[in-house]
């Protein structure tokens, strides 16, 4: 499966996704981007998932139609210490996410 972190989440989440193609958005070159621009670049590169911790993103953007699912975590920080406990919850969240909807992970 193809997963992109958002840059505002730690890189050692990807460390959750071992059988998995898993980058973050620095990796991919798209630092920095708009949320929109970022998306559209999500849909041509084919990614399957998207994972963030930006909670407002589901309501200022649109992902019906997006050929990911994403993954919105609610959680006290973006620390990994915080996020590393819900490891098992966020890996249930990818197997169940599809195309064009947002699932909702509180940590």
């Amino acid at each position: 499966m193809k997963i992109i972190i958002d840059e505002c989440l730690p890189k050692r989440i990807t460390q959750f996704f071992p059988d998995d193609e898993v980058w973050t958005v620095p990796q991919i070159g798209l630092s920095g981007s708009t949320d929109k621009i970022l998306l559209e670049e999500l849909d041509i590169r084919n990614v399957e998932v998207f994972i963030t911790i930006d909670g407002n993103i589901e309501y200022q953007q649109q992902f019906k139609n997006r050929v990911f699912g994403t993954i919105v975590i609610r959680a006290v920080s973006n620390h990994f210490s915080d996020l590393s406990h819900s490891k098992n919850a966020l890996v249930e969240a990818v197997k169940n996410v599809s195309s064009g909807n947002v699932i909702r992970v509180s940590l």
